[in-house]
């Protein structure tokens, strides 16, 4: 699983590497902005997290709506027969691994149009207020800084992760959201799958 994200890291900064260095971002690096394009890069900026945000609910009213499905396809197959109940269960597990998959993709928009986001703010933060002139070893670890800027943003792209009080809160507030949604999924796959095996066992 590490090697699996090792290389998953390995080829997200490559592809982002990429993208910078045939960007409007990097032609304008180290320039200062006159009005016009930093109205444009604030423009730019806004437009993608307002498309981050409409990713963010498209997600938590999939979520809804599948596990809505879900629960009442759940009580429903209960009174089928179990031939029925089979072909609904199946549904309902197909059903799951489509949901895994789109929350996937909607993981991945959301990162993109940060991604963009950051890049737009980090050129009008620098232009604007200039970059600082030492960033001290304590903010490399801060989670809610941008990569490439020594000034904490302005605006909070990333949120830390709660502080906890005791050390299950510790474990428990680890993982990721992206992450949390994901295994999420994965218990009601799981759940759906047992449903599926029992009615087909009850078929032999």
């Amino acid at each position: 699983m590490i090697n699996f994200k090792k290389r998953h890291d390995k080829t997200q900064a490559a592809s982002d590497e990429r993208i910078y260095a045939d960007s409007i971002w990097k032609r304008l690096e180290g320039k200062k902005l006159n009005e016009a394009q930093t109205t444009f890069l604030t423009e730019c900026m806004k437009e993608n997290l307002a498309h981050a945000r409409h990713v963010e609910n498209e997600r938590l009213t999939f979520n809804s709506i599948f596990l809505a499905l879900a629960a009442g396809a759940l009580a429903f197959a209960n009174s089928l027969g179990s031939e029925l109940a089979a072909i609904v269960y199946l549904s309902l597990v197909l059903a799951g691994f489509l949901s895994i998959l789109l929350t996937s993709r909607w993981n991945n928009t959301f990162n993109r149009h940060l991604y963009y986001a950051q890049e737009c703010y980090k050129m009008i933060h620098i232009s604007l207020f200039e970059d600082a002139d030492f960033k001290t070893p304590d903010l490399m670890e801060t989670v809610e800084s941008i990569p490439g800027l020594k000034d904490t943003p302005a605006y909070c792209f990333r949120i830390r992760k709660p502080i906890a009080y005791t050390t299950l809160g510790e474990i428990l507030f680890k993982p990721r959201t992206k992450n949390l949604y994901i295994s999420f999924y994965w218990i009601i796959q799981i759940l759906l799958i047992g449903c599926l095996i029992y009615s087909l066992l009850k078929l032999l």
